[in-house]
C-alpha cells in the first residue's frame, strides 16, 4: 500500500523532474569483478516498533580493487531500464503514454536511494543523494570515519569465519562482522575501513541490520558507474540539513494539496523519523 501510495504521488507530480534524470548517461569506472548482495531490515518510523522494511541492497567492486559502488538493487534496475529506454528513445513516449510508472511498479524501490562509492587508493567514500526540487548532491567522508574497535569475538556466517568489531557513526553504535577470507576493506552502506568484507552489520538497537545474502561473480558484463547529472558539492552537515528542511514540503508535495494521494504519501514520509544517519 505504501508503495502504491508513493508511486501515484510521484506520478502526479511527474511533469517537474528534470527530463535529463529520464535520460541518464553513465560514467563507467570499471568492470564488476564480484556483486555481493545484502538484505536490509529497518524501521523508519519509531512510533510503530513492529514496522519492519526489508529490500535488498548490491555492492559492486572492480576487477582493479580500487573502487566499488553501493546502492540499492531496485535503483540498480531502475537506472538500468530508465537507460535502456533512454537509448531506444522511447523516454517520452512512456512518459506521455503513462508506461514510465510500469518501470518501477515491475521492480521494488528503494528506500535508500543514494549512491555511494568507495576509492580504495584515495581512502575517501563519496555519497550522491537528491533531494527533491533542489537537486543533486554529492558529499565527501574519510574512511577514518570509521574507528573500528576489534574484539576478540568470532563466528561463522555462511561457512566464512569472521571477527566482530564495534564503532559509532552517524549517531548509533554499530556491531559488524567481517572476515579475511575475502580481502576487501568494503561493505554495505558506506560501511569499510576494516581488514576483510563486511558481511552483516547492524545498530545496537536493531533499527538498521544489514545481512550477507551472497557473493558471486556477475554472469553478465557488468560496470561500477554513476549517473551523470548536474550536482552541487557540499558537506554531509550541508546535505544533512537542507534535506531536513525539505524532507516533507518538497519531497513529495505540499500537505495542503487536495490530491488525497500526495496527502497520504506526505504523512507517510512525515512518519519517517527514523534515518540511519542522525548526524
Amino acid at each position: 500500500m505504501k508503495k502504491s501510495l508513493i508511486l501515484l504521488a510521484f506520478m502526479s507530480i511527474i511533469a517537474n523532474v528534470n527530463a535529463q534524470w529520464w535520460k541518464p548517461q553513465h560514467h563507467y569506472y570499471d568492470t564488476v569483478e564480484y556483486v555481493v548482495m545484502y538484505e536490509l531490515t529497518f524501521r523508519e518510523d519509531t512510533a510503530h516498533l513492529d514496522c519492519y522494511r526489508t529490500e535488498n541492497h548490491m555492492l559492486s567492486i572492480g576487477k582493479k580493487r580500487d573502487v566499488s559502488s553501493f546502492r540499492g538493487y531496485g535503483t540498480y534496475r531502475h537506472n538500468m531500464e530508465l537507460k535502456k529506454a533512454g537509448d531506444s528513445g522511447l523516454t517520452e513516449e512512456l512518459i506521455k503514454t503513462g508506461r514510465i510508472g510500469k518501470v518501477f511498479s515491475d521492480v521494488p524501490s528503494s528506500a535508500i536511494r543514494c549512491s555511494i562509492f568507495k576509492n580504495m587508493t584515495s581512502k575517501n567514500i563519496t555519497t550522491i543523494d537528491h533531494i527533491y526540487m533542489q537537486g543533486m548532491y554529492e558529499y565527501e567522508e574519510s574512511f577514518n570515519a570509521f574507528n573500528w574497535q576489534i574484539t576478540a569475538e568470532t563466528d561463522t556466517i555462511n561457512n566464512y569465519v569472521c571477527q566482530k568489531a564495534i564503532c559509532d557513526f552517524g549517531g548509533r553504535t554499530w556491531e559488524a562482522w567481517f572476515t579475511s577470507e575475502l580481502p576487501f576493506s568494503d561493505g554495505p552502506y558506506k560501511f569499510c575501513n576494516l581488514p576483510g568484507l563486511i558481511l552483516n552489520v547492524a545498530d545496537t538497537e536493531n533499527h538498521y541490520s544489514w545481512k550477507f545474502l551472497s557473493i558471486e561473480r556477475p554472469s553478465e558484463l557488468m560496470m561500477v558507474y554513476e549517473v551523470i547529472n548536474d550536482r552541487i558539492q557540499t558537506t554531509k552537515e550541508g546535505f544533512f540539513k537542507l534535506q531536513k528542511r525539505y524532507k516533507v514540503s518538497h519531497t513529495i508535495g505540499d500537505a495542503t494539496t487536495n490530491n488525497d494521494f500526495v496527502k497520504k504519501a506526505v504523512e507517510y514520509e512525515r512518519a519517517k523519523n527514523n534515518p540511519i544517519e542522525r548526524f
